[in-house]
């Protein structure tokens, strides 16, 4: 599904080149659910926005679905019809209903009429559970609810691909199971997934396949099962014990 050819990106700061992405080269196949993993500054969120197209590459190429997203003639729009993102932070519009956050992307761009956005989107709150929130405003929920709605918002628009952005490092602790059984559904289902994440309990039980990432670098690309039992990278095994 997706295919990363020699990515790079750069930026040029106080005369100084840094680079961010240092050659990336990876392939992810529909259905798997990848989880990148790595320090702070390692260029994980970097890399998922590149998948895209909310960051541009210095140089390299990014085929979705066989079409070069990076390309100058690419219709970015167009793809990302079929790839949903969640953010850290929700960007819910504190003005608008749950209902009318969520159906305000199929409907201005006519991918549903208003009746079918509401009746799918109802649908997608009930397995949520937050089918009695769809008249509430952001501000009424707590931190875990929106980000199960910012989920429901991408799915509604039916993509066949999901990027995460560390989804669940902007919550209370009790607020992260919530988010994780929502994940865990979506997997189930057989969505191909990419979360930048520093969740473990989504790494050990959802995830296929977890890359590491320091210094703009995959360094590691194991199931999960070996990562956590039979690690041979010291770098990532000094890592992994910080965190456990």
């Amino acid at each position: 599904m997706i295919s990363v050819k020699n990515l790079y990106k750069e930026f040029h700061q106080e005369n100084k080149l840094l680079r961010i992405l240092d050659g990336i080269n990876v392939n992810i196949k529909k259905g798997e659910r990848v989880a990148v993993i790595g320090p702070s500054g390692s260029g994980k969120s970097t890399f998922l926005r590149c998948l895209n197209g909310l960051e541009k590459p210095s140089s390299g190429s990014i085929f979705f679905k066989g079409t070069d997203i990076t390309a100058k003639n690419c219709n970015l729009d167009l793809i990302r019809k079929n790839i949903g993102m969640v953010f850290q932070h929700f960007n819910l519009f504190p003005h608008l209903t749950i209902m009318q956050n969520i159906i305000l992307a199929p409907v201005s761009l006519k991918i549903y009429s208003k009746e079918k956005a509401e009746y799918y989107t109802n649908e997608l709150l009930k397995k949520v559970g937050l089918d009695d929130k769809a008249n509430h405003y952001p501000s009424q929920l707590s931190g875990g609810q929106k980000q199960r709605i910012a989920i429901v918002r991408s799915l509604v628009m039916n993509p066949e691909l999901m990027l995460f952005d560390e989804p669940t490092s902007a919550l209370d602790p009790e607020m992260v199971n919530e988010v994780v059984a929502v994940m865990s559904d979506i997997a189930k289902h057989g969505m191909t997934m990419v979360v930048v994440t520093h969740d473990m309990s989504f790494v050990k039980n959802i995830a296929s396949r977890v890359l590491f990432m320091d210094n703009g670098e995959i360094i590691s690309d194991e199931p999960p099962e070996k990562l956590f039992k039979n690690c041979e990278n010291v770098r990532v095994s000094k890592f992994l014990k910080n965190l456990i």
